[in-house]
């Protein structure tokens, strides 16, 4: 028996399948149509809210403000990311500590906005059905 040696490269390539039927590129159109209309909208909220003396000092819309403004954030940073990956397939830019960053953003404001919300549905519910708990009288 003779034993030889047999070099042959093996290539694996692997491919991130998410699961989702949406081509890359569909999504793209999606995410950049859908973020103007949500940037618009954000603006002409988040002006009312500030440049409305009435609206401004309601302490109910002072979380909603806030709200405002972490949306913005994240449709002006981590919604362009999202979408140059759907439209290119790679990262804006390769490097570990800019994904790191992404990861970050995105994780802390998805979850900020998220606590906020909740608060504030806690806040209009007292202040709609338990008015007497907040009365000075």
């Amino acid at each position: 028996m003779s034993t030889s040696n047999i070099s042959s490269s093996i290539t694996v390539k692997f491919v991130f399948d998410d699961g989702i039927a949406i081509p890359y590129i569909v999504r793209f159109w999606v995410f950049l149509v859908s973020n103007i209309f949500s940037f618009i909208c954000c603006l002409f909220v988040l002006y009312h809210f500030l440049f409305d003396s009435n609206l401004r000092r309601g302490l109910h819309n002072h979380v909603i403000i806030i709200i405002l403004f972490m949306c913005l954030i994240w449709e002006l940073t981590t919604v362009p990311w999202s979408m140059y990956l759907f439209l290119y397939d790679v990262v804006w830019i390769q490097t570990p500590t800019f994904c790191m960053i992404w990861k970050f953003i995105d994780s802390t404001l998805y979850s900020t906005i998220v606590k906020l919300v909740g608060w504030t549905s806690v806040e209009r519910h007292i202040l709609i059905f338990h008015d007497q708990w907040v009365s000075t009288k």
